[in-house]
């Protein structure tokens, strides 16, 4: 799914200019965020974790599961996303199919990432 095209029209853009913090780790979650242009970093207890650049999501776990945010985001460059609120992202779901198993599969390949980085840490303990 092209996220570019199925938000590209959209009026609800908002900006960060580099340095600017998206979210912090432990706040609640009004929206998760469709990147449109820039790049973010997203870190844990201040350590970066992962990048999310033009076409991706990021902030949807917490948004999912009505939790605390498990990352800080922090934009690399100056921004320009889309936010998507609770009610417009299950809208988006019941609407567009297509946008739920594309979450679906960015939740799937963050999650082989994470446990590839903990399978490298944890061969590298017997050392």
């Amino acid at each position: 799914m092209d996220l570019l095209e199925v938000f590209r029209d959209s009026a609800d853009v908002v900006e960060f200019s580099a340095g600017s913090v998206l979210f912090e780790e432990g706040t609640e979650a009004e929206f998760m965020y469709v990147i449109l242009q820039g790049e973010i970093k997203l870190s844990l207890h201040g350590q970066p974790i992962a990048t999310a650049g033009r076409g991706t999501i990021v902030g949807e776990m917490a948004l999912l599961n009505s939790d605390v945010r498990s990352a800080t985001a922090t934009a690399l460059s100056d921004c320009r996303l889309v936010p998507i609120d609770v009610h417009s992202f299950k809208s988006l779901i019941q609407y567009t199919p297509d946008f739920a198993l594309h979450v679906m599969n960015l939740l799937a390949d963050r999650l082989r990432k994470v446990n590839e980085a903990l399978s490298g840490l944890s061969a590298g303990e017997g050392s």
